[in-house]
C-alpha cells in the first residue's frame, strides 16, 4: 500500500512537505501540491483518514446516540436499518461507528460526554428527538456536529433529518378508508413522542375531512387496558398503529386477553418482523436506509440545514 512516504520519495521532497501539499496547505506553491497530488494519484494512494483527523484533535468516527430503553428491550427493526444506511455512506469516509446507548438518560448523556471528551468524537448522530433533552442541549452548548433524526423541538437551532409525519399519517388513514372502513382506531405509545404525534395529526385531519370521529388509544403495560379499550370501541373496524413493533405488542396484548379480531391494519415501519408474524398488513415503509445516508450527507454539509426523506405505502 502507497504511503505518504513513496510519494515524497517519488517527488524528491520531504515528507512533511509532501503531507502539506497532500492538504492543500497554502504554504506550499501550486505547482508542487499539482505535481504531488498527481503523482499520489498515479500511485493510488489513500489518504489516512485516522491520522488526518487525529492530528486535528479529532476521532474518525460517529456516535450514533440511541433512545433510552430499559436493557431487556428488543432490538428496534428501524434502528438498525437507520444504521445499515449510516454505515454504507461513512464507509467511503473512512469514518467508523461508536455507539451510545443506556437504560437512563443520565447515564446516557455521560456516555455522550465521554465520547466527546475522552474518545474526540466531534460528530453525532441522535436517534431521537424528544423535548427539553440534555444530550442535544450539551451537543449544542460544546459546539459538536450533530444532527438529529427526527424533528426536533429547537427547530431553529438543531439539523436534523426527517420524513414528513403529518403527511404520512394522512396518506395511511386515506389508505385505509378506501377499504370500506369507518372507525379506524389510531394506536401511539404511552410515551407519545413527537413522531407519533404528527402521524396522529395527519390522521385526525383526514378523519374530520371525511366527517368521522377519530378516536385513539395508547397502549399501555396494563394489558386490561387494550381489552377495555376493544370492547368499549365496539365500531372499530381497522387499526393504524404508530409504529411496527407497537402493532406486535398490541396484537399479542389483545391476543392474551381474547379480544384481537381480524380487520384491516396499516403500521409505519416496514420491517419483515410483521410479515413474518402478522399477514395482510399494509406498511408505510420511511426508507430508514435511506434516511441513515442522507442524515451522513447532512452532517457533513454544514451549510444544509434539514432534510426530508420521502415515504411509500406498501400493500
Amino acid at each position: 500500500m502507497t504511503t505518504i512516504k513513496d510519494i515524497a520519495r517519488k517527488a524528491g521532497v520531504s515528507v512533511s512537505t509532501a503531507s502539506r501539499a497532500m492538504n492543500n496547505n497554502k504554504r506550499i506553491s501550486n505547482a508542487t501540491r499539482e505535481r504531488i497530488h498527481k503523482i499520489a494519484a498515479e500511485l493510488n494512494y489513500v489518504p489516512n483518514a485516522s491520522a488526518r483527523n487525529l492530528t486535528r484533535g479529532e476521532a474518525n468516527m460517529v456516535a450514533l446516540v440511541l433512545p433510552v430503553t430499559s436493557e431487556d428491550a428488543p432490538a428496534d427493526p428501524f434502528h438498525l436499518d437507520l444504521m445499515r444506511g449510516i454505515s454504507k455512506a461513512l464507509t467511503p469516509r473512512h469514518y467508523t461507528i461508536a455507539l451510545a446507548i443506556a437504560a437512563q438518560l443520565d447515564q446516557l448523556l455521560e456516555q455522550v460526554k465521554s465520547l466527546a471528551e475522552q474518545g474526540k468524537v466531534k460528530n453525532f448522530l441522535v436517534f431521537y428527538a424528544i423535548e427539553d433533552d440534555p444530550v442535544t442541549a450539551y451537543l449544542r452548548d460544546a459546539g459538536l456536529n450533530y444532527v438529529v433524526i427526527g424533528h426536533p423541538n429547537h427547530e431553529d437551532q438543531d439539523r436534523f433529518v426527517d420524513s414528513d409525519n403529518v403527511a404520512a399519517g394522512r396518506a395511511a388513514t386515506e389508505r385505509i378508508l378506501k377499504l370500506g372502513i369507518h372507525h379506524p382506531l389510531f394506536v401511539h405509545s404511552e410515551h407519545n413522542f413527537a413522531f407519533e404525534q404528527r402521524r396522529e395529526k395527519g390522521y385526525r385531519q383526514v378523519m374530520l375531512e371525511h366527517d368521522l370521529e377519530p378516536q385513539s388509544f395508547a397502549s399501555l403495560d396494563d394489558e386490561t387496558a387494550v381489552k377495555r379499550a376493544m370492547t368499549e370501541m365496539p365500531l372499530v373496524d381497522g387499526l393504524i398503529t404508530a409504529d411496527d413493533v407497537l402493532l406486535l405488542r398490541f396484537a399479542s396484548q389483545a391476543q392474551r386477553q381474547g379480544c384481537y379480531r381480524q380487520m384491516p391494519v396499516i403500521c409505519f415501519n416496514n420491517s419483515r418482523l410483521i410479515g413474518m408474524v402478522l399477514s395482510n398488513v399494509i406498511k408505510v415503509d420511511l426508507l430508514p436506509r435511506q434516511m441513515g445516508a442522507q442524515a451522513v450527507d447532512l452532517l457533513f454539509d454544514r451549510q444544509k440545514k434539514q432534510s426530508l426523506v420521502d415515504f411509500r405505502i406498501v400493500g
